[in-house]
């Protein structure tokens, strides 16, 4: 892959996330390709140029073409993989003939595959048959504001660091600025915690607490996903950046966030399969937490928040119950969980 902007960019996923980056890179390359699943997106995009039941009132410019076939993809050098983590596999595996050799593949899922415990990276590598070089982009990057030009930044693992410089390179917007990093799994488990952390912060701003709980469930979500994440190789570190508290701040917070506003509907009675079943964009904590759980318990990790919110999602405790049980755990050092790290803090 030569080190410069290409002509053309693949994106597959015309959710939120992929059609954000279409309206925003269409602008600085001369054709953007996106595939979207359904062929009634696909029209609207290609005939009035928007997508208003992902990404309502952004207009995309004239070059961004949409396709529900994936034969594009035999002349693209880069392709961005924008599609929820729980269907990251099925979408792969179907779109893995049409790839061109040496294709990288840059995906934007923040998940824990249900089932295996893999993460997306590995979910692409495994169907792919690691033949492609495989990065992940992540961070706190609402695709609202994302397409509408204000200032991001985000971060895109890959272990061959020199690689993810072109990558870099290629992607780098006036707004949108992209980091580097050679931690794939910090960067991995940050984006797939974070989700459920902001349910339980969701549930808690719905309950009627303040800002002093949702810093407290900011923070010891974050000890957790470092816990996991140490726990599975990755840099205490990462934590500290934009996959881990930066994400955390943004989804957490925010009133754009799903997952954060799934937590709320939580707390006042909405039942789980109305939250997950009347939204087209998908709320991605409710899908990994019983993996990440799962995850913790295999590799013998304690996950006290995410054990709560998967006790709310699957019906067994109200919602109201779950914050007075993490204020009653048992008193122990804040920094414990870097015990297990290499660096000498």
């Amino acid at each position: 892959m030569e080190k410069k902007r290409l002509k053309s960019l693949a994106i597959v996923g015309a959710g939120g996330w992929g059609s954000a980056l279409a309206a925003c890179y269409g602008e600085v390359f001369a054709e953007v390709s996106i595939w979207a699943y359904s062929k009634e997106v696909a029209d609207e995009i290609n005939t009035y140029h928007t997508n208003e039941s992902y990404l309502p009132g952004i207009t995309f410019p004239v070059n961004v073409r949409a396709t529900n076939s994936f034969d594009f993809l035999k002349t693209h050098d880069l392709v961005l993989l924008m599609v929820p983590a729980q269907h990251m596999r099925s979408v792969v595996r179907e779109l893995r003939p049409y790839l061109k050799e040496g294709a990288v593949l840059v995906h934007g899922a923040k998940g824990i595959e249900k089932g295996t415990l893999k993460r997306i990276s590995e979910v692409v590598i495994e169907e792919t048959e690691n033949k492609h070089p495989v990065m992940v982009l992540s961070g706190p990057t609402h695709a609202e504001e994302v397409a509408k030009k204000m200032p991001t930044a985000c971060v895109l693992a890959s272990p061959d660091e020199e690689l993810a410089k072109k990558v870099q390179e290629m992607l780098m917007l006036p707004t949108f600025r992209i980091y580097t990093s050679s931690d794939v799994v910090g960067v991995e488990i940050g984006g797939s915690l974070k989700n459920v952390i902001a349910i339980a912060t969701g549930i808690a701003d719905g309950i009627g607490y303040g800002d002093n709980a949702r810093a407290a469930l900011i923070t010891r979500g974050l000890a957790e996903m470092a816990r996991l994440g140490i726990k599975l190789g990755a840099n205490p570190l990462t934590f500290a950046g934009l996959s881990g508290m930066g994400d955390l701040i943004a989804t957490c917070t925010s009133d754009l966030s799903r997952n954060r506003r799934a937590g709320i509907e939580l707390a006042r009675g909405t039942p789980v399969s109305a939250i997950t079943g009347s939204q087209k964009m998908v709320v991605e904590g409710a899908h990994t937490v019983s993996g990440a759980y799962k995850l913790g318990q295999e590799v013998g990790v304690e996950l006290p928040i995410v054990e709560e919110v998967l006790a709310v999602i699957e019906g067994r405790k109200a919602p109201q119950e779950i914050a007075p049980i993490l204020m009653q755990r048992e008193a122990q050092d804040e920094l414990n969980y870097l015990e297990e790290s290499s660096l000498n803090l």
